[in-house]
């Protein structure tokens, strides 16, 4: 008897450990290029890693730089690109996903003043399991093509 009941704690302690493993999510390399004056679109990069043993989803993003923010993915379709609204990503558990120019990226829309080299400005991602996420975003010149250039 004793030797089920230390089974059946151990189970039971298993199941707690396993119903409150969480996500463990880190966000590095956040950056924007400046945008030309007059063009009310911009682009944001970084990487998101999980370090958790739970997935987690990415359901929104915002920044009081633009009326609108969205998940964007790049698709290449017969030799054109294309932009697709992306209304969540998923975070893999003990996994990554980057956002860079030609892929995943955060789409600004209704920008009203452009973007300016050196300048940086809060972006607030939304995790469904870990919250709201608030990082700064280096803007980097317009012919960047990584956090650092």
């Amino acid at each position: 008897m004793p030797n089920r009941l230390v089974v059946t704690l151990l189970a039971l302690l298993m199941a707690t450990g396993m119903a409150t493993a969480k996500a463990e999510i880190t966000v590095e390399g956040v950056w924007s290029r400046a945008t030309a004056p007059g063009l009310d679109r911009g682009a944001v990069y970084f990487e998101l890693e999980n370090t958790g043993r739970r997935g987690d989803q990415l359901i929104g993003v915002s920044t009081p730089r633009a009326p609108r923010a969205e998940l964007h993915q790049t698709i290449e379709e017969g030799g054109n690109s294309r932009m697709v609204h992306t209304p969540e990503v998923r975070v893999p558990a003990e996994g990554e996903v980057v956002f860079e120019p030609g892929g995943r990226h955060v789409m600004l829309m209704g920008l009203t003043e452009s973007l300016r080299e050196g300048e940086t400005f809060e972006l607030t991602l939304e995790l469904e399991h870990n919250g709201p996420v608030t990082l700064t975003v280096n803007v980097l010149p317009p012919t960047a093509m990584g956090a650092d250039d």
